[in-house]
């Protein structure tokens, strides 16, 4: 069986995440060697066996915060396993409540350039009309 390589691939968000909260630029090359590394480790292990998700601490020393980094299983390239840096955010900042209610998740899904899907005004008032016709509908019923 061939050895899987794996990669970090540090998102925009991720890089937004922590440009826009301490003012300095990511230290890419220290996160992707760090956090290589680390994968590693966890699968030797067998801990990230099937999963697609996981959060990593990481202790940055530019800010000398404790950071937690959030990944996602990327794309598979041949032997190459790609992982997703996605977010970053003060250890401290984290909660398993926020993380059970979903707020992490949609956070993480959250793009900070999303695509133009088109009007939303637009699409607010074809879904109130729709209600509305519904609820007319509803109440002829009865």
């Amino acid at each position: 069986m061939e050895a899987v390589i794996n990669k970090v691939v540090i998102t925009e968000e991720a890089a937004f995440d922590y440009e826009s909260a301490y003012a300095l630029p990511i230290p890419k090359a220290d996160i992707k060697s760090e956090c290589e590394a680390y994968i590693e480790e966890r699968i030797k292990s067998g801990r990230l066996l099937g999963r697609y998700y996981f959060r990593a601490k990481y202790l940055d020393e530019a800010t000398d915060k404790m950071l937690l980094l959030f990944f996602y299983k990327g794309q598979k390239f041949g032997r190459m396993q790609m992982w997703e840096l996605k977010g970053i955010c003060e250890a401290d900042d984290w909660s398993e409540r926020m993380e059970e209610e979903g707020q992490v998740r949609l956070w993480l899904k959250t793009s900070i350039n999303p695509k133009e899907d088109g009007d939303w005004v637009e699409d607010l008032r074809i879904r109130e009309e729709k209600q509305r016709k519904e609820a007319e509908d509803y109440y002829d019923e009865e």
